[in-house]
């Protein structure tokens, strides 16, 4: 059971990731009541922090699917460019995810557990994410080159949306530390993206053969 489980979710991370989906993992509550909760428990916030604080949740949740290190056994890869790749990707979701938890506690106007998506826009990811998942299952517990490609698009997908949305909220952000958080965290995920890029079009951009595709 255990096991189905985490072959389940890793279907899921990977749906999510090559769909570029946030905060799939969220709970879905009724229109109208996320709001009104949340700002209820923040009237502090300026409209500039609470829309930050919406990007830092989003940041964290990303994290939090990232640093998913027990579903890495289910990658089944025969490079060890891609093992690497894919543990730390878990490695830096993780640290991401450490880092917001510090911030939090350090500063009142930032928080990390709002749900800012719209309900039709959840509903809309999850309908994505379910329908790459059943085109995907069928390869889990397989391997090979093309599988392999496919993990690393995802990655690929996921990790731009993250360094996008640290860019703009860098933009926004007024506070010069948590500025500069931001930019440090854009400028990982700039090293992973530029990394998994690279990798792809110098090993994966084939056919599963090998043959460069013309």
């Amino acid at each position: 059971m255990q096991g189905s489980f985490r072959h389940t979710a890793f279907i899921f991370l990977l749906a999510g990731l090559l769909a570029g989906c946030a905060n799939l993992g969220a709970a879905s509550k009724e229109p109208g009541v996320k709001g009104n909760a949340d700002q209820a428990k923040a009237p502090e916030l300026s409209k500039q922090r609470w829309m930050l604080s919406e990007g830092y949740s989003m940041l964290y949740t990303d994290a939090s699917h990232l640093d998913l290190a027990e579903l890495v056994l289910y990658v089944k890869v025969e490079s060890d460019a891609v093992d690497k790749v894919v543990t730390d990707v878990a490695e830096a979701g993780g640290q991401l995810k450490k880092d917001l938890e510090r911030i939090a506690r350090d500063y009142p106007g930032v928080r990390i557990d709002l749900d800012p998506l719209p309900e039709l826009e959840k509903r809309k990811r999850s309908a994505i994410a379910k329908d790459r998942a059943r085109y995907f299952a069928p390869v889990i517990g397989h391997s090979g080159r093309e599988y392999e490609r496919t993990v690393l698009i995802g990655y690929v997908n996921g990790i731009n949306h993250e360094r996008h949305l640290c860019q703009v909220m860098a933009e926004a952000e007024p506070d010069a530390s948590l500025k500069k958080f931001l930019l440090d965290a854009e400028k990982r995920y700039d090293a992973l993206y530029d990394r998994i890029t690279a990798l792809l079009d110098k090993e994966y951009f084939k056919d599963p053969n090998g043959k460069t595709k013309g």
